[in-house]
């Protein structure tokens, strides 16, 4: 059996924790940038995942044997897509989830005038 691009995506698990740290510490001090970047987090994520199924559909050409070395640079390279992706504009994930969660925030964290 061929360990390869096969097997799906699955975060680490540095990641998740890190990103489930971030919104529980921006949701628990009302913290904006820590917001944003767990917003970010969460999209790098996704487009990471997306770029992994996609990789999946395209046909080996047989230019370059599939390899272990091969399939975890091209698993890198997704990771740094996706983080440039998320940290540029984006695909919009991030702004949506971050209105929706900042205006959640803001209405929990009222202060009374």
């Amino acid at each position: 059996m061929e360990i390869g691009s096969n097997l799906p995506y699955i975060p680490n698990q540095d990641q998740t924790t890190n990103l489930v740290g971030k919104l529980k510490s921006a949701y628990t001090e009302a913290d904006d940038k820590q917001l944003k970047e767990a917003c970010q987090g969460f999209e790098a994520i996704f487009v990471n995942m997306m770029l992994s199924e996609m990789r999946k559909t395209v046909p080996e050409s047989g230019l370059m044997e599939s390899s272990f070395a091969n399939d975890t640079f091209t698993q890198m390279l997704d990771e740094e897509i996706a983080e440039s992706v998320s940290k540029g504009k984006g695909i919009g994930i991030a702004d949506m989830m971050y209105k929706q969660i900042s205006e959640k925030l803001k209405n929990t964290y009222k202060v009374e005038e």
